[in-house]
């Protein structure tokens, strides 16, 4: 097939293809190469337009895209290394190229790209007669964009939008039966009450996580998390026996998901309050 010929491209390639793209993009930007990533993306995203990829297959393309622009954002590029293959001025026009086209403002491309994600599913969404099997799988890339919008809004202080799109996306892990990705949710809920240091309505959240993710695979990572949240909420409502409670269970949980920022924070906080611990020290004398 000659290259740019995409009339006759098999469309039962078109996932392989696009799969291998975005590995090869996470690679990238697990070596620091978010340009890179960011270029390779974009061609992913003009093939998957050209010979209409499954909404999911597309989406994803597009959620890698998307964390790439918030890589760039944050500043965590290949500062200005040149890959082995191009001469310094030769990158240096190409750099100059990409930041012409590119906007200034990386974290709009990265929201721009995500609406574009879900507006492709939305597409297909409800849509009757699909199998259940493309329902969920739908659901599930839906939920993911969701929640990848909420977390940039949050860090943007636009709670009533995080807020908005987080509960969107646990909806939609709901439809895809994934409870491990309700509570993981629910828990950004949360964080997103503590931040605007509304501390009963981030327990509320908290409790909805707990319940949600009882026996799950990964119940001890979410549930180290969830405990550590509701310890910090006690501790700002002064109810620190309480908060030891809940740092004790983030300290179990902690420990058996490997999650060690949890347990520093659950060891220091629980050191720092020893004097209130219901525990008889003459005990173990």
């Amino acid at each position: 097939m000659p290259p740019g010929d995409l009339s006759r491209m098999d469309p039962r390639q078109v996932p392989a293809l696009v799969m291998r793209s975005v590995e090869n993009a996470r690679t990238a930007l697990d070596d620091g190469k978010v340009d890179t990533a960011i270029k390779m993306m974009k061609s992913t995203d003009a093939l998957c337009s050209r010979v209409v990829a499954p909404p999911t297959v597309h989406g994803i393309a597009l959620r890698v895209l998307a964390d790439a622009y918030m890589e760039k954002a944050a500043g965590r590029t290949e500062s200005g290394t040149v890959e082995a293959s191009e001469s310094g001025e030769d990158a240096a026009k190409d750099n100059g190229k990409e930041e012409a086209e590119e906007e200034s403002d990386y974290v709009d491309c990265a929201k721009r790209t995500l609406k574009k994600a879900l507006d492709i599913c939305k597409v297909h969404d409800g849509k009757a007669g699909m199998p259940r099997f493309m329902v969920q799988d739908l659901a599930g890339r839906m939920g993911d964009l969701y929640a990848a919008q909420g977390e940039i809004f949050r860090q943007e202080g636009n709670y009533k939008e995080a807020l908005r799109s987080l509960r969107l996306g646990i909806g939609k892990f709901e439809v895809l039966g994934a409870n491990e990705f309700v509570g993981a949710t629910y828990n950004r809920v949360a964080y997103c009450y503590m931040e605007k240091e509304q501390w009963k309505e981030a327990l509320e959240e908290l409790q909805n996580a707990e319940r949600i993710v009882n026996g799950v695979e990964a119940e001890s990572a979410i549930l180290s998390t969830t405990f550590a949240y509701r310890g910090e909420c006690l501790k700002r409502l002064d109810k620190i026996q309480l908060a030891r409670a809940a740092f004790e269970s983030a300290l179990k949980f902690g420990m058996a998901s490997g999650n060690e920022g949890v347990v520093r924070e659950a060891e220091e906080f629980l050191a720092q309050t020893q004097q209130h611990s219901t525990v008889d020290d003459s005990a173990f004398l």
